[in-house]
């Protein structure tokens, strides 16, 4: 792996505002960077408000990082704000033995007969000096528009691709999704980006050594600028904020990230 270190600084605010107030609310975080090879937490803070709620801290089946707890009195409001400093090398996870649960079909990521058809056929074109992930990647980025509020959380990479249009979330999808189809060990990966104003998702796909990053949102083979959050087969697995609550209430949601290299 490369000698060269970079530092970043990152903040991740979200907050909820509840109309009428709640009460019984049951939440899980994935608000903390992870810890891994090519980056590690140099400064961390993370604040959670109402400042009583109870609040603990664990991992996921996948290994991330996650911060859960409740809040049982009424409430308008619930914020969340993570910070800290994050020192990355050169983005690479070395992995001799990747499970095969990121070969497979999931909950979102499924195949049709286009889609799998499509997949052969960019696999099939060769460009000098280009991996097949770098290809898959390309092919990707043009087959969709970013376009927001036509998909959500519960968009399928099949729907993506007859849509053709989606968010950061769809194009990690789909091309996950074409990746597992060639027989590729594809996984979806949430963090921060320089210059993005919300979290941001790409794809993480194994080389046969190690697990390296590919975003098809801005075309590219990831080296740095990127810290990451979790991973899982799809968004499913790792969402950055999952709440239940038993009251009748409106929501409305914010969230903001500034990340930017020290």
């Amino acid at each position: 792996m490369s000698t060269e270190k970079r530092r970043y600084y990152y903040r991740y605010v979200t907050e909820a505002k509840f109309t009428p107030a709640v009460e019984y609310h049951f939440f899980k975080l994935r608000a903390v960077p992870c810890v891994n090879e090519f980056q590690r937490l140099e400064e961390q803070s993370l604040l959670v408000l109402p400042s009583d709620c109870i609040l603990n801290f664990s991992t996921d089946a996948f290994g991330n990082s996650i911060q859960y707890g409740s809040y049982n009195l009424w409430h308008d409001y619930f914020r969340v704000e993570s910070k800290g400093i994050v020192e990355c090398e050169k983005y690479a996870i070395p992995d001799p033995c990747p499970n095969d649960i990121y070969s497979s079909p999931s909950y979102l990521i499924q195949y049709d007969q286009e889609l799998m058809d499509w997949a052969k056929q960019i696999a099939e074109y060769k460009q000098e000096g280009w991996s097949l992930p770098e290809i898959l990647t390309h092919a990707v980025h043009h087959k969709i528009r970013y376009q927001k509020y036509e998909t959500d959380n519960t968009t399928t990479a099949v729907e993506v691709f007859h849509k053709e249009k989606g968010v950061c979330q769809d194009y990690a999808h789909l091309l996950i999704a074409v990746c597992r189809c060639l027989g590729l060990h594809a996984r979806y990966v949430n963090g921060f980006v320089l210059g993005e104003g919300e979290t941001h998702a790409w794809v993480e796909i194994h080389d046969g050594k190690q697990w390296l990053g590919y975003d098809a949102t801005y075309n590219k083979k990831i080296d740095w600028g990127y810290v990451k959050i979790a991973h899982g087969r799809d968004v499913s697995d790792c969402p950055s904020n999952r709440g239940q609550i038993f009251t009748f209430t409106k929501e409305k949601l914010t969230i903001n990230c500034e990340m930017r290299e020290i």
